[in-house]
């Protein structure tokens, strides 16, 4: 019996009055009438119990620094006439731009490219999924 289903079953004893959680097809033994609130008290052990369970992340883990905050630039395609095949980015104003970028900023580094977006709408749109934010 893994520790999961251990947990579960005392769970089901302790605040349901449900002895075991093997079928035992019978109505009589496999059916329970229980209260609502005795089913609201097992869900929340049963929710407090995979919290606790969640893997920790070790001190040591290579966890990137997250991001501080966001912003969102208009940028143009600079071509080098020297070398055809070069290029840069740059930002621009808005009525010069070929796309738009959404940079996130990385406390004491500067900020990192989360994407490039054919408009600014776009671009928004993908700062209130990152958020969690409604988008209109």
């Amino acid at each position: 019996m893994t520790n999961t289903h251990s947990r579960i079953t005392d769970i089901a004893a302790k605040l349901l009055g449900i002895p075991t959680l093997t079928t035992r097809n019978s109505d009589r033994l496999d059916f329970h009438e229980v209260a609502v609130w005795q089913v609201e008290a097992a869900l929340t052990a049963a929710f407090e119990t995979g919290q606790q369970a969640a893997p920790v992340m070790p001190p040591d883990a290579n966890v990137p620094t997250p991001f501080d905050g966001y912003e969102i630039q208009p940028c143009r395609l600079v071509r080098d006439t020297d070398e055809p095949h070069s290029s840069s980015v740059e930002p621009c104003e808005p009525f010069e731009a070929d796309f738009w970028t959404l940079y996130g900023h990385i406390p004491g580094e500067g900020v990192m490219a989360v994407g490039d977006f054919d408009a600014r709408e776009h671009a928004e749109e993908v700062y209130a999924r990152i958020m969690g934010r409604s988008y209109r």
